[in-house]
């Protein structure tokens, strides 16, 4: 009697746990392993390297100066706007890795301008999450082909909750810190992970040296879709126009200015493209740069959680 209790049990503990896979697998992680970055520059700069970098003239970390201590810069080539003036690159996520010799490719003609200062990679860069594809767990078939058309897809590349407010330290906007809060009136607001507004790297005072956010958002959706094989993502087929809205935090009164690239998804692996120069608030000529790719994952792996399921059971038999 004892026994078939232990294994009436087991058999529940299981079924609980395959139930859970089917509820929870709602999407797709547009996580790592993945490279590249989304990024600005010419918009913070300086008539030195020192001064981007917030040191003095001996090239001491000062408090008193403005900078960007923990980002990238490089110096505009000649034949350029603001030529031999200092710029930030303010890319999201930060690595050491990062191919910031784009900007020069793509902006710069190729120029061979040294990039001083990449020493900073931040934490989880490899694998930082891009955003999610959400879809209709009910719609995949558990065995064979099952196919989620892009007509039944919600792509949500703004996934971090952002109440509008920075404090001096650039952290937690539950925290204090030395310099002056910051308010973006109308929060909370869902904006990129890409956004460093939000980021210790926010130096500054008062909405921070790097107060940029970022709304982003794919339309025209086209091809085939998600493709499960027993229950597991196989492949992805979506093409999309991208659209990312650049505000800064110093001039919320501004409405975004929108940049425009593709996103595309083929196989397990995505890629967001996008460049261009504009003008931002009272900024001109800012350059956005965005070359994140990388291989997806469901989350969490329905066939992983399933056998999970299977596997306590078994453990369970044997134990009892």
């Amino acid at each position: 009697m004892k026994s078939n209790f232990k294994l009436g049990l087991a058999t529940s503990l299981a079924a609980t746990l395959i139930a859970t896979t089917t509820q929870a697998a709602e999407y797709v992680d547009l996580g790592g392993p993945a490279t590249g970055f989304l990024g600005v520059n010419n918009f913070k700069n300086s008539s030195t390297q020192n001064g981007i970098e917030g040191k003095d003239s001996g090239g001491n970390p000062s408090g008193s100066h403005n900078g960007l201590p923990d980002y990238a810069n490089f110096q505009i080539p000649t034949g350029f706007t603001n030529a031999g003036v200092y710029t930030a690159i303010i890319a999201s996520p930060q690595s050491t890795a990062n191919d910031y010799t784009a900007f020069l490719d793509t902006f710069y003609g190729g120029s061979s301008a040294t990039i001083n200062n990449q020493t900073v990679t931040q934490s989880g860069a490899a694998n930082f999450s891009a955003g999610r594809i959400d879809y209709d767990n009910g719609l995949v078939s558990s065995t064979g082909t099952s196919t989620i058309g892009v007509g039944d897809l919600t792509l949500d590349f703004n996934t971090f909750e952002w109440d509008g407010s920075i404090n001096g330290d650039g952290g937690d906007a539950t925290s204090t810190g030395d310099n002056n809060s910051f308010m973006v009136s109308g929060g909370p607001y869902m904006i990129s992970p890409f956004s460093p507004v939000f980021t210790p790297y926010n130096d500054g005072s008062g909405a921070g040296n790097a107060a940029i956010f970022y709304e982003i958002s794919v339309d025209n959706l086209s091809g085939t879709g998600l493709t499960f094989t027993d229950g597991e993502l196989t492949s992805m087929d979506i093409t999309g126009d991208l659209d990312i809205g650049l505000r800064l935090g110093q001039a919320p009164f501004f409405p975004p200015t929108v940049f425009s690239g593709t996103f595309t998804a083929s196989g397990l692996d995505y890629e967001f493209d996008a460049q261009g120069t504009q003008n931002v608030a009272f900024f001109s000529g800012i350059n956005l740069l965005m070359n994140r790719a990388g291989t997806a994952s469901v989350v969490p792996e329905p066939a992983s959680l399933a056998l999970l399921g299977l596997g306590g059971l078994a453990l369970l038999g044997r134990r009892w």
